[in-house]
This record gives structure tokens, sequence and C-alpha cells, in this order.
């Protein structure tokens, strides 16, 4: 890539702000995958445990989905972890 574009892409504060929230939203997938596959669990039974859909399980350790914090929390429970966030 050229360099003046990434440049001008870093400077950009839309695509900032966009690149930060899809950022959040892979680090809250891959910790989910972590833990689950720490606890030996497929996605399946961890869908089942939290009351969700396996497809709901799927997309969000893919990244493809904007999840309530409810969800989110139950998820993680079923994994025997805690959703914490810091706001900064």
């Amino acid at each position: 890539m050229n360099k003046t574009f990434i440049t001008k892409i870093r400077q950009d504060k839309e695509f900032q702000r966009l690149y930060d929230i899809e950022k959040k939203k892979l680090d809250i997938a891959i910790a989910l995958a972590k833990a689950r596959q720490k606890k030996g669990m497929t996605q399946g039974q961890v869908a089942k445990k939290a009351g969700v859909s396996w497809e709901t399980v799927s997309r969000i350790e893919n990244g493809r989905v904007n999840s309530s914090v409810e969800v989110l929390s139950r998820l993680f429970a079923a994994v025997g972890k805690r959703l914490d966030f810091e706001i900064s």
C-alpha cells in the first residue's frame, strides 16, 4: 500500500472509530473462543448452557455480530468467566 494512503487512513477519525469498534468485537470473539476451548466445550454446548442458538455463538466467535451485554455475559458465564468492562 501507498504510504500516503496509510498515513491518511491513520489520521481519519471516522476510520479510527470504526477500526476501534471492530477491534473490540474481535477481542471479545477471541476471548470467548479461547475460554470455550480451554473448557473443552463445543459451541453447541456453550449455546445450550447460555440459552442461545449455536449460530449465535458461531457468529460472535467469528466477529460477525454485535451482541447485547446480556448475551455476552451469559456466554462467558457458560465457560466459567465473567464479562468485565473498562471505561477510559
